[in-house]
């Protein structure tokens, strides 16, 4: 999946944060950073249509593999 149409999902599944977005970057397989204009940020991934996670940066650092 394209990082363009993970953004849209993002958009589509979450309207109140898709409205707020700053701007957004790819952050992985599957997976993009969006910087609210509150200068929040978070990480959205997409595992299937109806499987994805939204959570902070300190969160999917936490649960990366290997992370310290």
């Amino acid at each position: 999946m394209s990082h363009i149409d993970i953004y849209n999902r993002f958009k589509d599944v979450m309207p109140v944060y898709g409205e707020r977005v700053d701007i957004w970057f790819p952050n992985g397989r599957n997976s993009i950073r969006v910087r609210l204009a509150t200068k929040e940020e978070y990480v959205f991934t997409m595992f299937s249509t109806h499987s994805w996670r939204f959570e902070t940066v300190d969160s999917f650092i936490k649960n990366m593999k290997g992370a310290k």
